[in-house]
């Protein structure tokens, strides 16, 4: 690279431990798990793919070979650089990761297939072929740990050379596709680990960087220094200009937009926190909050004034501004009735503008000589819907009742949006519509926010909506009773003819460590199902309440297996954020269609793709449990003859159905969203997927590997008789069948339900362990 910088900083640049590299990790540990187990038997879609390699030209041997010999030279020169120009720290950094890098794929090898082949076979260009690919997993390790370190044209280089050395190795037949992804993942987690360890320069840029970064975009300074108040992710500096006048300026580092890239994905995705929007580039960013801080100053709102954004040679984004005015926050007191309608005037003009704060809080409510104001557009949107202007005004309303009490903002709150107005914003007073720091507000001035909507309503001439009480079933019912005995029957009936002393000796040499493995794969498809009702849900909803309510769900199940507790409980939290109750009912109706939608076309294309057969009989279900599923057909067609007879019953249902009907649309009418179907579908086809790694983790484990297609047919056939059988959780007939399922696939009967009790414990009694606190945490947070 003769002409250009190697390394982007100084040789004592500031280290940091970023967001990323704890996410690069975790990440790429779940992965890893999931390729080995995937990678033998290797699945049927990627042996195509393998063959139309191998069958390449043998002139393209050398070019392979030399893809992957540059990705080596490449990762030594760069340790000879560091070492030359005296970056002792970055040469340790990059032999460590490749060291540690070679040790880890020596320790999957060990679990996957007992160790690497002879010495005497040992080739970096052709077969036999290796998983992981440690040749490729050592100096992509090196070259990943260097990459914070490098100037931009550097990085790039390396992350060709890595996509380049990792087809090299599966065209020389040196790997497998999953071998060479395998590689690549473990070169991630080696980097990261080692960026975890010493920290990567530099998750904050240096004051004299940021001086150079302004001078480059004609910003001359007098005088700079840290905010005392910093954003995750983002650096904010305080200056003087060459007169000596304030600015701020908002600086958005490589490293440190990476930070909030994770910081903002989890308040986005996790918690929907209001100002969570996501942007992936970093001038993206800037350019959108100087846009709206310029609409904002056009309506009339008194705001910062932008001085200059843009970007710098390093890649690093700035927006300077001229800030006036001091946040309510610094200073609130003495606010009366009429700097409270001022506030109420400014979000009517913001959003007149067409322009959505997302944040109004009392960090950002500032008071300037004209008047009361609005800063800091970050979390801002354009053209907002009808509900994120509501999420505004509920968080002003909040705002104002920390600020002055109740009453005060109540009466501000009707002189400036009328009874009408008022009452439609009360369904958002809630602790998800909030920021931050007004939830932590909210907490420590103990207001409920049931009781200031309960008092909003009625000063408004209205009733608070109603929330259906979960109601409480008597654990001594008589269904309750003989519920659990016809379960204990079922699962009876499936280990009968079990030599048990086998049993016990299969479950003594199980690998322990893959059980453990399982029991945590296990954990994760609750994750994938709450994606799954986020996109059922005709709003939008943070995904740690719904994940919580996954986990709270799997406890009812347990405490009170019936439908109707379940229902109640996913009726309550979605009413909690302004669902009706159709509408509620809609959305979980939506998710069981979607789930079974995703079950049917995974059964049907692996069914007709591939060599696996559905080949499971009902002779295991117990007798009673079909006996019971006539009873109730035969009372359900009795119900509707009745009323198709009786005219009076007829209208009222039909006038019923109805309105329910035309409830449920706004439910239905969100699918439309190609957002809401890709998680809609993509969740409950990652439910299925990680459910059929945990069976097969437990499979393995009990020494008998089964591929991912023949889970994946098993669990889905199985879970799709388990429906029809009106037994709790389908105890005793899940059982039977994924037993019958692993025998066919090649396992003792004493193995098979050694591995079904392992993965039933793990995905149906193990859940509601947490699924309590989680329940718990729910009704203490306003969710249910």
């Amino acid at each position: 690279m003769a002409g250009a910088r190697l390394f982007a900083g100084a040789a004592d640049a500031p280290r940091a431990r970023r967001a990323t590299d704890v996410l690069a990790v975790v990440l790429g540990a779940i992965g890893l798990l999931f390729l080995s187990l995937a990678e033998s038997p290797l699945p049927a879609i990627f042996r195509p793919v393998n063959r139309v390699i191998a069958a390449l030209p043998d002139l393209l041997t050398g070019l392979w070979q030399v893809a992957v010999g540059l990705l080596v030279w490449w990762a030594l020169a760069l340790l000879v650089a560091a070492l030359v120009r005296g970056r002792l720290s970055v040469a340790r950094d990059l032999a460590l990761s490749a060291a540690l890098a070679g040790g880890l794929s020596y320790g999957v090898a060990q679990a996957v297939h007992a160790g690497w082949p002879p010495g005497s076979e040992w080739h970096l260009y052709g077969p036999p072929a290796w998983y992981p690919a440690v040749q490729l997993a050592v100096p992509a390790a090196a070259v990943i740990t260097a990459a914070p370190h490098l100037t931009r044209p550097a990085r790039r280089l390396g992350r060709w050379l890595i996509a380049g050395a990792a087809l090299g190795v599966v065209a020389l037949a040196a790997t497998s596709i999953l071998g060479a992804t395998a590689g690549i993942v473990a070169a991630v987690i080696s980097a990261g680990v080692i960026h975890l360890v010493f920290g990567s320069s530099a998750g904050r840029p240096s004051l004299d960087g940021v001086r150079q970064a302004l001078a480059e975009l004609g910003v001359a300074t007098s005088a700079l220094g840290e905010a005392e108040r910093q954003e995750a992710g983002v650096f904010t500096v305080e200056a003087l200009d060459a007169e000596g006048a304030p600015i701020v300026v908002r600086v958005y580092g490589r490293d440190a937009y990476d930070t909030a890239l994770v910081s903002t994905l989890w308040r986005a995705v996790w918690l929907r926190q209001p100002g969570a929007q996501l942007r992936l580039s970093r001038l993206a960013q800037v350019e959108h909050e100087a846009l709206l801080t310029l609409l904002a100053s056009q309506a009339g709102i008194a705001t910062d004034e932008v001085v200059t954004a843009g970007a710098t040679a390093d890649d690093d984004a700035l927006l300077v501004v001229r800030r006036s005015g001091t946040p309510l926050s610094d200073g609130a007191e003495g606010v009366g009735a009429g700097l409270l309608a001022e506030g109420w005037r400014v979000v009517g003009r913001l959003h007149a503008a067409g322009v959505r704060h997302g944040q109004v809080d009392a960090r950002h409510l500032v008071v300037t000589p004209e008047g009361l104001g609005l800063v800091g557009f970050r979390g801002g949107t354009v053209a907002p819907t009808a509900g994120q202007r509501r999420t505004d005004q509920a968080q002003y309303l909040v705002t104002t009742t920390l600020l002055a009490g109740r009453e005060e903002a109540i009466d501000a709150a009707l002189d400036a949006l009328g009874p009408d107005g008022l009452t439609k914003v009360l369904p958002y007073l809630q602790p998800p519509a909030l920021t931050g720091p007004q939830r932590d507000g909210v907490d420590d001035a103990g207001l409920d926010l049931d009781d200031l909507r309960e008092q909003a309503a009625a000063r408004a001439g209205t009733e608070a909506p109603e929330l259906e009480q979960l109601r409480r079933i008597s654990f001594a019912s008589l269904s309750q009773i003989l519920l659990p005995l016809l379960a204990a029957f079922a699962l009876f009936t499936v280990a009968s003819g079990i030599d048990f002393e086998e049993l016990a000796d299969t479950v003594r040499d199980a690998r322990w460590w893959l059980v453990a493995i399982g029991l945590v794969v296990a954990q994760l498809p609750r994750l994938s199902q709450a994606v799954s009702t986020l996109g059922a849900s005709p709003v939008d909803l943070p995904l740690g309440p719904v994940y919580a309510l996954q986990l709270a769900t799997s406890y009812i199940a347990i405490a009170i297996p019936t439908a109707a507790a379940r229902i109640a409980i996913n009726v309550r939290f979605f009413q909690r954020h302004g669902v009706t109750p159709t509408a509620a009912v809609t959305v979980g109706a939506i998710d069981g269609i979607g789930g079974f939608v995703t079950q049917a076309f995974l059964l049907g294309s692996l069914l007709l793709l591939t060599s696996a057969s559905l080949d499971l009989d009902l002779e295991r279900a117990p007798d009673s449990a079909f006996s019971l599923l006539g009873i109730v057909v035969a009372l359900g067609l009795g119900a509707i003859a009745a009323v198709a007879a009786v005219r009076p019953w007829r209208q009222a249902v039909f006038g019923l159905v109805g309105r329910l009907a035309r409830e449920a649309g706004s439910a239905i009418r969100s699918l439309r969203s190609s957002r809401k179907l890709a998680m809609l579908f993509g969740g409950n086809l990652a439910s299925e997927v990680l459910f059929a790694f945990a069976l097969g983790a437990f499979a393995r484990a009990l020494g008998t590997p089964v591929g991912l297609g023949e889970l994946l047919v098993i669990n889905i056939s199985v879970g799709l008789l388990a429906g029809i059988i009106p037994i709790p959780g389908g105890v005793g007939v899940v059982e039977g069948g994924l037993a019958f399922g692993l025998v066919n696939a090649g396992m003792t009967e004493e193995a098979a339900l050694a591995a079904v009790l392992l993965y039933r414990i793990s995905v149906f009694y193990l859940p509601p362990v947490w699924g309590y606190p989680a329940f718990r945490w729910l009704q203490s947070n306003g969710h249910l």
